[in-house]
């Protein structure tokens, strides 16, 4: 759903209703190769680098208001989409597995504001990892240690589990148990998106 935030806010006003899903429409089944062990999940895979997953962010598509009791949300970085992609995902990663969701939350946001509000872009690999070390906390060696620990590997390689899903419509992609992909561009208002999410939930 290509549109600017402005686009994005005027249309949440329309009402998905009674109407139910129709794959194809509002939704698709993944291919095998695209599902994830993901149960009772709704997970946005996006890339620090895609201006729509940056609209998305500050639109707070989706949100935790939008999902049914007993479900969680989950948000997957892939490594794949240039520039840098390993080394935002690898610091991401250290910032939520070794010190948690508001220092990875002000990390997530500092490299959306540098790469879409002030329109700077890092220059390699060096400097993109120390972007972040204030924030973190930490110096470079600290870093590449934290690199390697086993906590912050499984957690990029659950992330990555969302390559596949990206390769058939692009991020911001949003999945629901693993298994369904929702059509964003079908997607007209907030109450469609949670009815839609609901109907697929219970799937």
């Amino acid at each position: 759903m290509k549109k600017t935030l402005t686009a994005i806010a005027a249309t949440l006003f329309l009402s998905f209703g009674a109407h139910a899903a129709t794959e194809g429409v509002e939704y698709q089944v993944l291919p095998e190769v695209a599902q994830f062990n993901a149960p009772n999940q709704v997970v946005k895979i996006y890339s620090i680098n895609c201006p729509f997953c940056y609209k998305y962010e500050k639109a707070g598509i989706p949100n935790d208001k939008l999902l049914p009791a007993g479900s969680t949300l989950e948000q997957y970085h892939i490594t794949s989409k240039p520039p840098f992609g390993v080394e935002k995902s690898t610091a991401l990663a250290i910032a939520k597995e070794i010190k948690g969701d508001k220092v990875f939350k002000q990390l997530k946001d500092k490299y959306y504001d540098q790469y879409h509000v002030k329109k700077v872009k890092f220059k390699d690999a060096d400097s993109t990892i120390a972007f972040t070390l204030d924030t973190l906390g930490m110096n470079r060696a600290e870093f590449d240690t934290y690199a390697q620990d086993p906590k912050v590997k499984q957690l990029m390689t659950k992330w990555d589990k969302g390559v596949e899903v990206a390769k058939i419509q692009g991020v911001p992609a949003i999945t629901v148990n693993g298994k369904y992909l929702i059509n964003t561009k079908s997607i007209r208002s907030m109450d469609m998106l949670k009815e839609l999410i609901a109907e697929l939930s219970a799937k």
